[in-house]
């Protein structure tokens, strides 16, 4: 009888502690989204953060469970020795040491309990402190980014900020404080193919070649289809194959200059430079130093139909009829030159080009006088650190003289070629003297 009272108090003391089992805690879960959201890398980033802030406290969680669940399983332990002690005084020898070495297993296995206990606390310890680095880390990846972004927008912004003022200087036939501009907008945003692409361009007027074909391909190494900056290439290798003696080198680099002009203008029929010319006029000009009249005839038409308000490709094709000893049709079109050239340096008193158009026009149709002021506008205009405007029209007025006869026949385009020719070449060595 005592037994069984003994065995019932044990099972009264173990389902009491069965009783205080603490339910478990249900997870929450993020609800499923019905689309699938493209995120941005710091977007992703942040939902990682917040999950594995989830997962550090769900851990935390668990670990109190499991203590909670150790600590139940104790209890149980120490109701059972309770009841071995109780049970002792009613047994026999025999049974008292039966329980006592049930007592010393119970023991044991409690020990063991407290072990698996204590390491799993320090290994949820350990995967805590893991969590805590992994988010500090993560936190501090994200901030540097953010502030990378804000930076590179704060750089970019400002790098196109200059680009106006380098477009007015370069207008204004200011070349080296356009390239200055440019550099120093460059500087702010190395990857901004359109940057690479205007400084490219000021070198190409400014005759540094070189330079101009490396920020013209980095250009197009940043965005291949950058037709603005394909067409300036071709114009670039263009003006490197003008300066090559005959031959094939001087063809392979003029065949080169074809194809890119070509695609960029398959890519933009319209296309327009920095001086708003078409650049059907460049690729003319390659025709024409190829000897392929026609073919030049038909790309300075396309040119005057995509700026018929332009006095440049009229000029080209004045000429061009006059190598097809088409005379007055050179006179009739060189009478269209000069009357829109005259508009465009009413619109814009500091276009050099235009004014390099009205002194041609005028030297072609004999207007001598008239001619005089042309001439002053344009040593006004010319770039100091350039002689390459200069050189472009007395090579012109060469093509217009012989055009007309040579010498003999209109002795007033040599004089002014020879006076052009001793302005530029005061230029130059001026330009050398500042550099040295």
């Amino acid at each position: 009888m005592r037994l069984i009272a003994i065995l019932m108090i044990c099972l009264l003391l173990v389902s009491t502690v069965y009783a205080q089992e603490t339910p478990p805690v249900p997870t929450a879960t993020t609800p499923a989204t019905r689309e699938t959201q493209i995120l941005t890398p710091d977007e992703a980033l942040v939902q990682q953060v917040a999950r594995d802030s989830q997962d550090a406290r769900r851990s935390m969680e668990e670990a109190a469970r499991y203590a909670e669940d150790a600590s139940r399983f104790l209890g149980i332990f120490e109701a059972i020795s309770v009841a071995i002690a109780l049970a002792a005084g009613s047994l026999g020898v025999l049974g008292v040491t039966r329980l006592f070495s049930a007592q010393n297993e119970l023991v044991k296995a409690r020990e063991r309990v407290e072990s698996e206990l204590t390491d799993l606390r320090k290994r949820f310890e350990v995967e805590l402190l893991q969590k805590e680095s992994s988010l500090q880390e993560m936190s501090t990846t994200l901030l540097q980014s953010l502030e990378h972004q804000r930076r590179a927008t704060e750089q970019s912004t400002l790098a196109l900020s200059l680009l106006p003022l380098g477009e007015r200087q370069y207008k204004a036939q200011d070349l080296q404080g356009a390239a200055d501009t440019y550099a120093r907008a460059l500087k702010l945003d190395e990857d901004n193919p359109l940057i690479h692409y205007r400084l490219g361009y000021v070198f190409v007027q400014s005759g540094q070649l070189p330079d101009a074909e490396r920020h013209l391909m980095r250009a197009l190494d940043i965005d291949p289809e950058f037709h603005l900056a394909m067409a300036a290439l071709g114009y670039v290798y263009r003006r490197i194959g003008d300066k090559m003696k005959e031959g094939l080198e001087r063809d392979e680099m003029h065949n080169k200059a074809e194809s890119f002009l070509i695609k960029a203008l398959r890519l933009s029929p319209k296309l327009v430079d920095d001086d708003s010319e078409s650049w059907w006029g460049s690729l003319g000009g390659l025709y024409r130093r190829r000897g392929q009249i026609d073919q030049a005839i038909y790309a300075y038409e396309q040119a005057a139909s995509v700026t018929p308000h332009s006095s440049y490709p009229f000029s080209n094709l004045a000429m061009l009829y006059m190598q097809k000893q088409d005379r007055d049709k050179m006179l009739t079109t060189f009478r269209r030159v000069e009357r829109l050239a005259r508009g465009e340096v009413q619109a814009e008193v500091d276009n050099y080009w235009a004014y390099a158009d009205l002194l041609t026009s005028r030297l072609a149709l004999g207007k001598v006088e008239e001619a005089e002021d042309a001439l002053t506008s344009v040593f006004d205009l010319a770039s100091s650190s350039s002689s390459y405007a200069l050189e472009a029209l007395i090579d012109t007025l060469t093509r217009l003289l012989n055009a007309l006869g040579g010498a003999e026949s209109a002795p007033h385009i040599a004089a002014y070629i020879t006076r052009i020719k001793e302005r530029a070449e005061l230029m130059s060595g001026a330009h050398i003297e500042e550099t040295a």
